[in-house]
């Protein structure tokens, strides 16, 4: 009897211990993965955040910048495209990385096959991540289906800034099974535990007649079999039981808000479990001993075995409230001193895992108190709840103190603070923002604020984050550059309006000799000459500020000369002057050729049989013009001291003038050809419509 009612005591607390333990300990696993989840989603953040400035630095480094401005260059790509599979050997997280002209064009990759690739340009011009990027901000994405490989992927955009000028993206994109494994996998928490980022929604369909270009050598891709209601994915955190192939699973995940991911920590219910199974073996192993034994055995049995597994179940309920640094003594190899060893694990991890969000929560905290940039925290009507000290430090203040509480706008303004709080409340960012700081001591400088805004689940803004920089100096720098740049332009087109106005009077003095000598020897033909010098001075006096003409009109001033000079030498001179229409309205120096004509007339005439042959003639070569004079007689040095290669003061102006307009991407070049003298002029090729540019 006493056996028999011993037994039904037994069996009826064993039964009441296991359901109330079992609904205590699902309770609890169901809360710490949960836990584990979000721990996992945030440290997960942390991760993609440094991946982030990781691609940021890489799109800032010089072998990137060369390789957007020369594209065309091999080796300056080849460089690129080592650059980037070193930094993915170096990551092991990277399936590949690339870089895109704003065209999205693939100038250089991991995969050079992929440079120039057609198919990967129509997709990525198209991508959300490649469009933020291409507006300066870094940005990183949802998870896709990559078309390159066929495999869900992340991906990392940066924007390539040369000059303020957003010139170029790279494009980091990351396995999603990479990113499980080097990232995820090594935060299994407990035996049998899995932790990993995946996409409920992903839709894995490609194309017909699709191929990948790019096979990534690693297993297969497993999207896991969670079947997560709708209902509970809206809720963005949450658990839940499901059957699988392994038994029953329970699994916890976290959604982020944005990008929109699930990471998912699950664990099989049997191992959570398995402590309250070994309690029932062992308690229907004391039922059988009791129902074949003595109260007094029984009875020696059950009140220990009652005393530990009351012990695990305050452990519990301490685990369920928090207090993780209590454990419970274990003693024996029982079922019972299993179940107190797994809570005590359970315990032991859940407190490892606090420690860790501490450390991440006291390294953020480093990081925010020591950095050089100003950050700032601030509520949505501008109010600073919190600047770390080079905040402060910006606006001339000893310490964060005296800002907190205190408007952006008492700082920039109150029209540079409504501009900021409107764009952020508008589309939740500001990038590149500059206002005007006005420090304590009432000196001004200017900033830069980068900015973004945080918001509820129903789009409400809560808080704004940002960062201040200085960039005072920077802004001095580039104004003075600018003045030194100027003031070298200006005396550059002075020293040519210089030159050119020594080569009008050279020609006058000539065109007056010949009127004097017409005057003794034939006054009749003195009214032809002045009609002629008339329609030569008005085409030569109308210059233009640039100092440069299409070559059409620099041989129509020619032509205009020698119609001179034919007044003055009759039958004695023949001319010819040849411009092709195709490259008449190159932009020469003003003048430049007539000086040239000149001395072949004047000398032409000393050492030239008669007639005296001039001929002008004009034609492309290649990217060039040349111009070139020639005459029949002799070279006619200066003076016996003399270079004969070099000429006198017209070939010397002309050669200052070539230098100052084309620097060394012109020529002159003097000499005889058989009975002929030969001036050669070389210049750029450049059309009207160009004339800044030269």
């Amino acid at each position: 009897m006493f056996s028999m009612i011993a037994s039904s005591g037994v069996v009826l607390s064993s039964l009441l211990t296991h359901r109330s333990a079992s609904r205590r300990l699902g309770s609890a696993a169901e809360r710490e993965l949960e836990r584990t989840a979000a721990l996992i989603a945030r440290q997960s953040e942390t991760t993609l955040d440094i991946f982030a400035s990781g691609v940021r630095s890489l799109a800032r480094e010089d072998c990137v910048r060369r390789a957007i401005l020369r594209p065309r260059s091999r080796a300056v790509v080849d460089e690129a495209c080592r650059r980037f599979q070193e930094v993915l050997e170096e990551a092991k997280v990277y399936q590949s990385i690339n870089l895109h002209d704003r065209d999205a064009r693939c100038v250089a990759s991991s995969f050079p096959d992929r440079v120039d690739l057609e198919s990967m340009q129509r997709e990525v011009a198209r991508r959300p991540d490649f469009l933020s990027a291409m507006r300066g901000e870094t940005a990183i994405s949802q998870i896709f289906l990559s078309r390159g490989t066929g495999r869900p992927v992340i991906v990392i955009t940066a924007p390539v800034d040369n000059g303020g000028t957003i010139s170029g993206v790279v494009r980091a994109v990351i396995d999603l099974t990479y990113f499980n494994d080097y990232v995820l996998a090594p935060q299994d928490y407990v035996h049998g535990g899995k932790a990993y980022i995946f996409d409920p929604k992903l839709d894995r369909e490609v194309p017909d007649g699709w191929e990948a270009h790019n096979t990534i050598e690693a297993r297969a891709y497993e999207q896991p079999d969670i079947p997560i209601p709708e209902e509970v994915l809206a809720r963005g955190t949450g658990s839940v039981s499901y059957p699988s192939k392994q038994g029953t699973q329970l699994a916890a995940f976290r959604r982020t808000p944005q990008p929109e991911w699930y990471f998912v920590v699950e664990k099989p219910r049997k191992e959570i479990m398995k402590p309250i199974h070994a309690m029932g073996r062992v308690t229907a192993g004391t039922l059988i001993s009791t129902l074949f034994g003595v109260w007094g055995g029984a009875l020696a049995v059950a009140r220990p075995l009652l005393a530990r597994l009351g012990q695990c179940m305050d452990l519990a309920r301490d685990i369920e409230a928090g207090r993780l640094d209590r454990r419970v003594e274990v003693r024996g190899t029982d079922e019972v001193a299993r179940l107190g060893r797994g809570l005590n694990a359970m315990a032991h991890s859940l407190e490892e895992s606090h420690a860790a969000l501490e450390e991440a929560e006291r390294l953020y905290r480093g990081i925010f108190e020591n950095a050089v940039e100003g950050i700032f925290i601030m509520d949505p009507d501008g109010f600073l709840l919190n600047v770390n000290p080079a905040f402060a430090h910006l606006l001339g203040r000893e310490g964060s103190g005296e800002v907190l509480g205190t408007n952006m706008t008492d700082h920039c303004g109150a029209d540079a603070g409504s501009l900021l709080l409107g764009e952020l409340r508008r589309s939740g960012g500001v990038s590149g923002l500059e206002v005007d700081l006005v420090r304590r001591d009432g000196a001004k400088r200017t900033g830069v604020v980068y900015a973004r805004a945080d918001r509820d689940k129903e789009g409400a803004l809560i808080r704004i984050q940002g960062l201040l920089n200085d960039i005072t100096e920077k802004k001095e720098v580039e104004e003075e550059r600018h003045r030194a740049q100027e003031a070298q332009r200006r005396f550059v087109e002075a020293q040519l309006e210089t030159l050119r106005y020594q080569i009008n009077p050279h020609f006058l003095f000539n065109v007056l000799n010949s009127l004097d000598a017409l005057s003794r020897t034939d006054p009749g033909r003195i009214a032809e000459l002045v009609r002629q010098l008339s329609r030569y001075l008005r085409s030569t006096l109308s210059s233009r500020e640039s100092g440069l003409v299409p070559l059409s009109r620099e041989m129509s001033v020619i032509e205009s000369y020698l119609s001179l000079e034919k007044v003055r030498f009759e039958e004695d001179l023949a001319v010819s002057v040849s411009v092709p229409e195709e490259i008449g309205d190159t932009m020469v120096p003003e003048l430049l050729v007539q000086p040239i004509v000149e001395n072949a007339v004047k000398h032409g005439m000393k050492t030239s049989p008669l007639p005296l042959r001039v001929d002008v003639a004009c034609v492309a070569a290649g990217e060039f013009v040349r111009i070139e004079v020639t005459n029949t007689g002799k070279w006619v040095a200066r003076d016996a001291g003399t270079d004969a290669g070099k000429g006198g003061i017209g070939l010397e102006n002309i050669r200052t003038r070539l230098e100052l307009t084309y620097g060394d991407r012109c020529g002159l070049r003097t000499g005889e050809s058989g009975d002929r003298v030969v001036v050669t002029v070389e210049i750029p090729r450049r059309g009207e419509k160009n004339e800044k540019g030269l």
